[in-house]
């Protein structure tokens, strides 16, 4: 077994935090957009009386992944460096030899604009549904 201590330690948890940190951001704003998105099919009656008010609430949850988008940028840039950092550790170590592709960044960034251009596409069939 592989045990870590001193300023190791540090790195790995600080390893931890941020990808923990990133992967519950991106359930937490899944839901959120999903939810937002979802309400003015909960009732349609209450769309035919609020008429274009009801776009509130999906256009939140494209603001939402809009500045997700943004924030997670930053989150990926710092996690990014520890990770080098970390990889570079393990790789000293003789623990594990990395490959030096990462896509995770990459993918975090294409799943929270997918998340954005469906909420923009949810608004666009709410406004032609109802109003």
């Amino acid at each position: 077994m592989y045990y870590i201590d001193g300023p190791d330690a540090l790195l790995w948890d600080e390893y931890k935090y941020r990808h923990d940190h990133i992967w519950q951001k991106l359930f937490q704003i899944t839901i959120a957009v999903v939810v937002l998105g979802a309400v003015p099919y909960l009732k349609p009656e209450i769309t035919q009386v609020l008429k274009g008010w009801i776009l509130i609430a999906p256009l939140l949850g494209s603001m939402l992944a809009l500045i997700t988008l943004a924030l997670m940028h930053f989150e990926l840039t710092l996690f990014a460096k520890i990770a080098a950092a970390h990889r570079a550790h393990q790789e000293e170590a003789g623990i594990v030899q990395h490959s030096r592709r990462n896509y995770f960044r990459y993918l975090v960034l294409t799943y929270v604009s997918f998340l954005l251009l469906v909420s923009f596409a949810n608004i666009a069939v709410v406004r032609l549904l109802w109003l």
